[in-house]
């Protein structure tokens, strides 16, 4: 591996675009497999969905991401983020909130700040937008980062419906 100094000066941030579904999709999969995801079918479900969905959400802008990219253009790590519109109310003026999601880092470049680096380019996004809420769901792992950058867990329910 590289020193920390050049590793980030030779590490490329950058939008992601339909050209890059096939490394988002590898990424997305590489985190819910560390999530303990291990139905193979399942997943590879998940990956066809995940395609088709970008494939139509990231020329909308429907899907923001980045990627972290190497220098021979391997892409390491990503973060994703929709806009969702809610009602506004007197804690959200234009009731929209930024939901960060798919932020994942290949094993061998985690420890680094590239997830770090994709959050805070994501974060500024939101705040060039004037989007002044942003929410995400943490795994044990990713936690302290999101604390560190000013998340506070808060209460959520879910109800996932059979059919």
């Amino acid at each position: 591996m590289v020193d920390d100094a050049s590793f980030h000066d030779e590490i490329t941030v950058r939008q992601a675009t339909v050209a890059d579904i096939s490394d988002l999709v590898r990424l997305r999969r590489m985190m819910f497999e560390a999530m303990g995801f291990d139905d193979s079918a399942k997943l590879d479900a998940g990956d066809a969905a995940a395609a088709t969905c970008f494939a139509q959400a990231i020329p909308s802008s429907e899907l923001r991401g980045w990627l972290a990219v190497t220098p021979t253009g391997e892409a390491v790590s990503t973060c994703g983020l929709v806009i969702d519109q809610h009602p506004p109310g007197p804690g959200n003026l234009s009731g929209k909130t930024g939901y960060i999601m798919n932020v994942v880092t290949d094993p061998a470049y985690r420890r680094r700040g590239l997830a770090r680096r994709l959050m805070q380019v994501a974060l500024a996004w939101l705040d060039e937008w004037g989007i002044q809420r942003a929410e995400l769901h943490a795994t044990d792992m990713g936690r302290p980062l999101y604390e560190e950058l000013g998340f506070a867990a808060h209460t959520g329910m879910r109800l996932e419906t059979r059919k």
